[in-house]
């Protein structure tokens, strides 16, 4: 993905481990992206509200609702459904019915290639 594109383009990262959450921000800021974090399901509805993303990266399971509701309330604030990169522990819980269209998931830890792969192709 281009710098200009990337720069345009707005994630957000949803994850209740603080660690792994900067993690992926420093990845994808210095990959040029645009990127708000939350730490949970309320936080992430708050920050959605105000930050409009073009992706969300999320952790499947963390507090104040897993990372199924979390999408289905954020598609449903935005009014459309815009791609989601799952990253987990367990990828044997993640609803594979989730999987068609702009979703994809990743099994932690994840390493700083794989991570910008799969977010340049949901974004294609």
């Amino acid at each position: 993905m281009g710098c200009e594109k990337a720069m345009a383009t707005k994630i957000l990262i949803v994850d209740d481990d603080s660690g792994t959450l900067e993690f992926y921000r420093f990845v994808l800021e210095g990959a040029g992206f645009t990127v708000e974090a939350a730490s949970d399901a309320t936080t992430a509805m708050a920050a959605c509200e105000a930050f409009n993303p073009d992706m969300l990266l999320l952790d499947w399971d963390m507090p104040g609702g897993g990372g199924k509701a979390v999408l289905n309330k954020i598609w449903t604030l935005l009014g459309k459904k815009i791609p989601a990169l799952f990253i987990t522990g367990m990828p044997e819980k993640v609803d594979v019915d989730l999987l068609a269209g702009r979703i994809s998931v990743l099994t932690k830890p994840v390493n700083i290639d794989t991570l910008l792969s799969h977010v340049d192709s949901l974004l294609k």
